[in-house]
């Protein structure tokens, strides 16, 4: 490879980043209805950067939604080999966190059409942190590996309702969840949303954005 061959490529490499970083930031604050235009904006890139990668809006999301599940699958199988059971409450909040952090590709994370055999395997992993739990006595007898998906989508519902917010209503949720999981008490839980943060929320949530758009009432 020459080395004008290798600083294209470099180049490339380059510009891919900038791209995937701005489209996750474009749709965290906008949603997955965001134009492709904006991220093109937002990456200070044209249009046909994102177009020589990417065929579609529905590819770059796919491409960021493979990316985000690809870490979550890691961190499940990382937490398999934590001590005494301990790997499912560190897999919910470690995934937690990587959806706080990467809201853009949360909407399609397990429904993507790309992304099958990854979710395959990360109702897998999550069997496993419930079967591993449970041998340890540190889990509901009852408990399934599909109950650690429906916790995730509550986590991705309130990450949707407070987007673009300073508020970490997730992260108290979280923790009444992973009581419940357990039956374990909640020794330092985070504060609740205060009536005017509430109130806040409220008038910013997706519905509240939708009807406050101009034409629609």
């Amino acid at each position: 490879m020459t080395r004008g061959s290798r600083r294209l490529r470099a180049d490339a490499e380059a510009n891919l980043d900038r791209v995937l970083r701005a489209a996750e930031d474009v749709f965290s604050e906008h949603g997955i209805e965001a134009s492709i235009e904006l991220v093109a904006q937002r990456a200070g890139v044209g249009l046909g950067t994102i177009y020589r990668r990417f065929a579609n809006k529905d590819a770059l999301i796919a491409d960021l939604v493979n990316r985000l599940l690809a870490d979550v699958v890691a961190v499940g199988e990382r937490h398999l080999s934590d001590p005494d059971g301990t790997g499912m409450v560190n897999y919910l909040v470690e995934v937690s966190g990587l959806l706080a952090t990467s809201r853009g590709a949360v909407a399609r994370l397990w429904s993507d059409p790309s992304s099958k055999e990854l979710v395959a395997r990360s109702r897998r992993v999550q069997q496993q942190l419930v079967d591993e739990a449970q041998r340890h006595g540190v889990a509901r007898a009852d408990l399934a590996g599909e109950d650690l998906a429906v916790a995730l989508w509550a986590i991705h519902g309130i990450l949707d309702v407070t987007r673009g917010l300073p508020v970490n209503a997730w992260r108290r949720h979280l923790d009444f969840v992973v009581a419940g999981l357990t039956g374990q008490p909640i020794t330092a839980p985070y504060p609740a949303l205060s009536a005017r943060r509430m109130t806040q929320v409220i008038r910013s949530s997706p519905s509240a954005r939708l009807d406050n758009r101009p034409g629609s009432r």
